[in-house]
This record gives structure tokens, sequence and C-alpha cells, in this order.
């Protein structure tokens, strides 16, 4: 008698369900999460009634986020900075969203753009759902550091981070309606990635106070950023005549140049 005969055969693993046709905002938050693939499968059927949800779902995430961010200056940046993370990261969604149809097209996609503005809306929220994860770890942080370059290293790194797992789910729904090219995706990709990143600069402060809500300035972000690190840098290194200065706490009125930019 063979020996792997009474071995028995190996079962397939049962195929998960599809999702309902009206999922609810739980159903959601758990496909976006743990069932992508059939997410994107639900909203290729037709089913765009989502995108609502999704939203929602983006822009209260965004909201919590920046009101931990908000807490590292206090005062108006409590209600200021998530105003601005929310209204710049869903105007940024919107405004890229026509190009996003176009090199959807050239890839090869064949979905429509309310199928397309679904699965976008989904990125977005999923995207925020990280941002919420990582909230706790920045709140420490607002909460016990005075570094202004710390904190927005920090900032920064966690919507990247979140970013690149929203654009992955984007790019499964884009292959799923047919798109058999990666450069049309992946340049559109790159393109939002600085939208949102020029986004930090154009609504600053979201970090520091000012007497403005709103700067008038024109900047490229990373000529902001190399001013702020170089401002970081001379002032960890303080003159031996200004170190009795440079030693003295902080007030909380606003002196700190950290939280003036």
């Amino acid at each position: 008698m063979n020996p792997s005969s009474d071995i028995p055969n190996p079962q397939p693993p049962p195929l998960e369900a599809p999702l309902p046709e009206k999922p609810d905002l739980k159903t959601l938050f758990e496909a976006l999460l743990r069932r992508p693939s059939a997410l994107v499968s639900h909203l290729g059927g037709g089913h765009q009634g989502a995108t609502p949800r999704f939203a929602a779902l983006a822009l209260g995430s965004f909201l919590l986020f920046g009101f931990v961010l908000g807490c590292f200056a206090k005062q108006e940046q409590l209600w200021a900075a998530p105003l601005k993370i929310g209204a710049g990261l869903l105007f940024s969604g919107i405004i890229c969203f026509p190009s996003l149809y176009i090199f959807s097209t050239l890839a090869g996609a064949r979905v429509s753009a309310p199928q397309l503005a679904a699965c976008l809306a989904g990125a977005l929220a999923l995207a925020g759902l990280l941002l919420l994860g990582f909230a706790p770890a920045v709140w420490i942080f607002a909460e016990s550091t005075d570094s202004f370059g710390f904190m927005g290293t920090l900032a920064v790194g966690s919507w990247i981070i979140a970013l690149i797992f929203a654009l992955r789910f984007l790019r499964t729904a884009t292959t799923s309606a047919g798109a058999s090219q990666r450069a049309p995706i992946t340049v559109w990709s790159a393109v939002f990635l600085l939208v949102t990143l020029q986004m930090t600069t154009s609504l600053r402060p979201i970090l520091g106070r000012s007497d403005d809500l709103l700067t008038q300035e024109k900047k490229f972000f990373l000529q902001h950023w190399a001013e702020w690190i170089g401002q970081s840098l001379e002032t960890t290194q303080p003159s031996a005549a200004a170190v009795p200065e440079a030693a003295a706490p902080p007030s909380q009125g606003g002196t700190n140049p950290y939280l003036s930019r």
C-alpha cells in the first residue's frame, strides 16, 4: 500500500463572500484594510454608492490627524491645522482627478469616471485610516518635544507611508480594470505626491503659529524645508555668547522660532 494514499488531499481555502450590494461603513472600513481586492471588484461592478462614504471617512481621518498635529502649538492651531489638512488633501484629490482619469486611460484601464472617483476616494480613505494608526505616536511627540524640524519630518513621513499604501490600492484598482502599463499610474502618483507636499507649504503655518491664518508668500516646498532646516541648525548650535539666553526655556507666547513658521 502506498503510504501517501493515506494522506488526505488538501482542500482549497474557502472563497470569501462578496461584499454586499450596499455595504455599511463598518464593512467598507474592514474591506479597505483586509480585502482590498474584493473592494476593487465591488467598485468595478458599478457600485458607486461607496464614494460619499469613503470621502466622509477620509475627511474625518484627516481632521483627527490634523488635530493631533495642532496639539504641538495648540491655541488656534487646534482648529486651524485640522481644517488645513482636511481641505488641502481633499482639494489635492479633486484637482488631480482629471489627470488620473487620463493616465488611467493611457494605462489601458477600462473604467468610468464615477468608478475611478470611487477608487480614488477609497485610496484617500485608506491613507486617512493609516494616519489614524500613526496618530497616537505623533501625539506623544507633539506633547513632549519642542523640535519643529522633528515634528515636521514625523508628519511628512507618516503621510508618505500612508500614501504608498493608498497608491498601491489605486494601482490594484486600475489593474483590475484592465490597465496593462504601470508607467502612467506611476507618473500620476509622483505628481499627486508633489501636489500634497506643496500643500504643506501653501497652507502654512500648520505646525507653528502666525498672526495670519494663511501666508501670502509663494515658496516651493523644498525651499521652505531648506530654510527651516537651516534655522534648526542655527538654533541648536548657538554661539558662546548666546548660550545663557539660548539655555532659557522658550515661553508659550510664541517666541520659539520653531513655532513662528
